[in-house]
């Protein structure tokens, strides 16, 4: 397994990850019938990605993308300090220290960041092994949103944010 960061090369695997993550589990915000990125898009995403000093760590067996961890930094002055990440992996590779081996990668690189304090997140109240994996790194529950996910059999759900100072 591989962890590197991604080129716009890589939009069609992506795209393909994608996908399949948003097809299997109930953990994203994105459902898989809403995902309709072209390759052309996906390859814009990534350079302005690169251009702006955001962060795509791809992690692949084979060739294949099959996890993925981005990062977005605040733009504004006032909050240019922090930024949100997010994770994907696909279920038959969970369980297998992809996610921690990802958060090792970009907590190093966070931590050299120039300017950069605080990393965030948000994670349905449901994803007990995702919170597990980010209160293991330092995480702290920051807040809730209270029923902000409905979900498809229309329960509810609260979204937590958490965050980590990195500096």
């Amino acid at each position: 397994m591989e962890i590197r960061s991604a080129d716009k090369s890589d939009a069609e695997a992506i795209l393909a990850h994608c996908r399949k993550a948003f097809g299997e589990t109930d953990f994203l915000m994105t459902e898989a019938d809403e995902f309709n990125l072209t390759i052309e898009e996906e390859e814009a995403w990534i350079e302005q990605s690169i251009r702006t000093g955001d962060l795509i760590l791809l992690a692949e067996v084979d060739n294949e993308v099959i996890g993925m961890l981005n990062f977005r930094r605040s733009k504004s002055k006032k909050v240019n300090h922090l930024g949100y990440f997010g994770i994907t992996i696909q279920k038959k590779h969970c369980n297998q220290g992809l996610g921690s081996k990802m958060m090792e990668q970009f907590l190093k690189w966070a931590q050299e960041e120039p300017g950069l304090e605080k990393v965030c997140l948000e994670v349905f109240s449901y994803n007990q092994r995702a919170i597990h994996l980010y209160k293991r790194f330092g995480f702290q529950e920051e807040g809730r949103k209270i029923k902000h996910i409905k979900r498809s059999d229309g329960s509810y759900a609260d979204e937590l944010m958490m965050y980590k100072f990195v500096k």
